[in-house]
């Protein structure tokens, strides 16, 4: 098991630099970045401005986002009519998304290992804080 140095610790707030997310992203550390506000608030402006970056159509799409987590960015991609599809690489964050009955298809998977997904499965993608 991966241990972070105390040097690590004191000089990293991010959990990237403590363990993989797969460790780090535990149950009780799912849910407290789930319900947090400020998280809440943040991954919604960000996936807003992916989706305007995307100049996406003004018909629902078919998005994949990576890194899915608890389903934060892709609530708003529902709110926005979206049809989404998250993968995430920690079950505690996919559970976390379970729990709070998000509306995207969900799949424990690692992007780093590639994506089991045809080319032209999806007509855009997003990744936000992942």
């Amino acid at each position: 098991e991966h241990v972070p140095s105390p040097l690590a610790i004191k000089m990293s707030r991010r959990p990237e630099h403590l363990n993989p997310p797969d460790i780090f992203y535990d149950e009780m550390e799912a849910k407290k970045y789930a319900y947090s506000t400020r998280m809440m608030e943040i991954q919604s402006k960000m996936s807003e401005r992916a989706m305007e970056l995307l100049n996406l159509p003004d018909h629902p799409c078919h998005i994949l986002d990576i890194g899915c987590g608890s389903g934060l960015s892709g609530e708003v991609l529902t709110e926005n009519e979206h049809i989404w599809v998250g993968l995430d690489i920690s079950k505690a964050m996919l559970g976390v998304a379970i729990e709070r009955e998000v509306m995207g298809d969900l799949i424990y998977a690692d992007a780093g290992d590639g994506l089991m997904f045809r080319p032209g499965s999806f007509d855009a993608c997003i990744s936000i804080s992942a």
